[in-house]
């Protein structure tokens, strides 16, 4: 399983994570020396980093790239604000997508959602659960859902642990 902040943070180290049609773990490889990524594949936002480690992220200047992970044929936004890299043990960021770009995931980490814009549906043991704009959602650690929406969504997210894969 990878997680968002994963394939984030791969991308970041120059890795590219390829998945196998879900027969198997996604594969990492080392990405193109010297390849880029266009501003709408991986996603940028404008940040401010005081000398005393506080981080500020200008809200108006995200733009979310796609995260591939949500499956082939969606268009998921992703970005992934405050990570490990930034020395925090959570990872915080943003995603949006639509009614036909809903997803199934599991997670293996626990997540806080506040939604943002739009309705949030998380689906779990078959039941449906609603959050709208100002709504906060707690998915505990180790999880089955399904992410979706009757129309759109914005959440802005945050995960525990940061280092996923060190997590117990």
């Amino acid at each position: 399983m990878v997680t968002p902040e994963a394939w984030s943070r791969a991308r970041e180290l120059g890795i590219s994570l390829e998945r196998d049609d879900g027969r198997g773990p996604a594969k990492a490889r080392p990405a193109a020396r010297g390849a880029r990524h266009a501003p709408d594949e991986r996603g940028s936002a404008e940040r401010v980093v005081d000398a005393s480690g506080v981080r500020v992220v200008r809200g108006r200047s995200v733009r979310l790239g796609r995260f591939a992970a949500a499956g082939p044929d969606t268009q998921v936004g992703l970005l992934d604000l405050i990570t490990g890299a930034d020395g925090s043990p959570m990872t915080a960021g943003i995603m949006s997508w639509r009614r036909e770009d809903s997803f199934p995931w599991s997670l293996g980490y626990d997540e806080i959602d506040l939604v943002l814009e739009g309705v949030l549906h998380i689906v779990i043991e078959g039941r449906t659960l609603e959050a709208r704009a100002g709504d906060v959602v707690h998915i505990p650690k180790g999880s089955r859902i399904v992410f979706g929406t009757p129309s759109h969504v914005r959440v802005f997210y945050v995960t525990w642990p940061a280092d996923w894969a060190g997590s117990p």
